[in-house]
C-alpha cells in the first residue's frame, strides 16, 4: 500500500533537541500552575501529572478528589496528547492522560511509556468524536471524502476515528489527502475552505457543532467504545509506585462520581476551561467511562489499533506490545500511600 499523501506535515527535530524543548515547555508550563494539596507536602511527595484542557484536573476537582491529598500534584498543561507523551517519555512528566490511539502512535514510535490505568468510554461517547464539515459542505457521506483534504494530528483519535471510517466505508487510507495540524489551525482551515474535513474529538466538536455552525459528517456512534489510558513511565513507576496507585483509585471513584453528576462536573469544567456551559455538558461525555482492568483480553484490541495505523502507513510496523500495558495497578495489586 502506498504511502497516504500528506499536503502538510512538520519536519522532526533531533530526539535530543525534541527532550530539551519538551522539558522547557513543561518547566515553564510549571511556573503558572497551582498546586492542588497542601504546600506542606515534602519534595520527594510530589507527583507531576500531564494534563490537556478540561482533562483529569477538571474532573478530579469536581469529584472532590484533590481533597486531603497526602502528596502534592503538579500539572502541567499541554495543547495535545503527542507533546504530553513526549515529555512522559523523557520523563518530564511522571503520569497522564491520553486516548488509546495516541498512545499506540507512540509506543510505535519509541516512547518509553506504559498504560497502568485503562477506562472504557461511556455510552454516547461516540458523538465526542467526529468528523467535521462546514455547514455549506456538499460532502454528505464518508464515501464522499474520497479524493478529499481530511484534516487531524498525526496518530491521534482523530486520524484513527477517520481510519476506522474509511474501512467501513470500503475506502483505504491513501483515498484521502491527509493534512496533519493541530486543532487550532484545523479549525481556521475548515473557516476558510482551505480543507475539506476536520476530524477531532472533546470539546473541539462541541465548539464546532454549537459555536460555529458547522455540522457532522460522521463520528463514532455504532463503533465499538474507545479506551482511555493513563501512562506512566519507568522512573515513576518505581519511585513513586505508592503514589500513582493512589492516584488511579482516585480517578476511578472520580469516573464514577462524574457519570452520576454530568452537570456538576460540566460546570466546574465551564469555569475553569472557560467553554460555554453547553459545550462543557457536549464534551464531557468523551471523558466519563468506566475503570476496566489492564488484562490480556484488552492488549489484544489494542493490537488492532497498531495494525490500523500499519496498514495507513502511519507507523512502519507493529512492535512487541506486551510491555506497554502494566496491569501493575489492576484492583487488588495496589499498594497504600502513607
Amino acid at each position: 500500500m502506498s504511502e497516504p499523501r500528506a499536503s502538510r506535515t512538520s519536519p522532526r527535530l533531533p530526539v535530543a533537541a525534541s527532550v530539551v524543548v519538551v522539558i522547557l515547555i513543561v518547566a515553564t508550563g510549571l511556573l503558572f500552575l497551582r498546586h492542588a494539596s497542601p504546600s506542606r507536602a515534602a519534595a520527594g511527595d510530589t507527583l507531576t501529572v500531564g494534563d490537556q484542557r478540561g482533562g483529569a484536573q477538571a474532573l478530579l476537582a469536581a469529584a472532590g478528589e484533590l481533597d486531603n491529598l497526602p502528596y502534592r500534584i503538579d500539572w502541567a498543561l499541554f495543547p495535545a496528547a503527542a507533546p504530553l507523551l513526549e515529555a512522559l517519555s523523557a520523563g518530564a512528566v511522571d503520569v497522564g492522560g491520553v486516548g488509546s490511539a495516541p498512545f499506540a502512535f507512540a509506543y510505535a514510535s519509541g516512547a518509553h511509556i506504559r498504560a497502568v490505568y485503562a477506562y472504557r468510554a461511556a455510552d454516547g461517547a461516540g458523538r465526542a468524536s467526529a468528523v467535521i464539515v462546514r455547514r455549506d459542505s456538499p460532502l454528505r457521506t464518508v464515501a464522499d471524502l474520497k479524493g478529499k483534504k481530511v484534516a487531524t494530528i498525526r496518530g491521534s483519535a482523530g486520524q484513527n476515528l477517520v481510519l476506522r471510517l474509511l474501512e467501513q466505508a470500503g475506502l483505504k487510507a491513501s483515498d484521502v489527502e491527509w493534512v496533519y495540524l493541530a486543532n487550532g489551525e484545523s479549525k481556521a482551515a475548515l473557516g476558510t475552505g482551505a480543507i475539506d474535513a476536520w476530524s477531532t474529538w472533546g470539546s473541539c466538536v462541541g465548539i464546532a457543532l454549537l459555536e460555529d455552525g458547522d455540522r457532522v459528517l460522521a463520528d463514532g456512534t455504532g463503533l465499538s467504545k474507545d479506551v482511555g489510558f493513563f501512562a506512566a513511565n519507568d522512573g515513576a513507576l518505581t519511585a513513586k509506585r505508592a503514589i500513582l496507585a493512589d492516584f488511579v483509585q482516585r480517578l476511578s471513584r472520580a469516573k464514577t462520581w462524574a457519570q452520576q453528576h454530568p452537570r456538576d462536573y460540566a460546570a466546574v469544567l465551564a469555569r475553569e476551561t472557560g467553554l460555554p456551559f453547553r459545550v462543557a455538558l457536549f464534551a464531557i461525555t468523551s471523558n466519563l467511562g468506566s475503570t476496566v482492568p489492564i488484562d490480556d483480553r484488552l492488549v489484544a484490541e489494542q493490537v488492532r489499533i497498531f495494525e490500523r495505523y500499519r496498514r495507513a502507513g502511519v507507523i512502519a510496523a507493529v512492535p512487541d506490545i506486551r510491555g506497554g500495558y502494566d496491569p501493575i495497578f489492576n484492583r487488588g495489586s495496589e499498594p497504600a500511600v502513607r
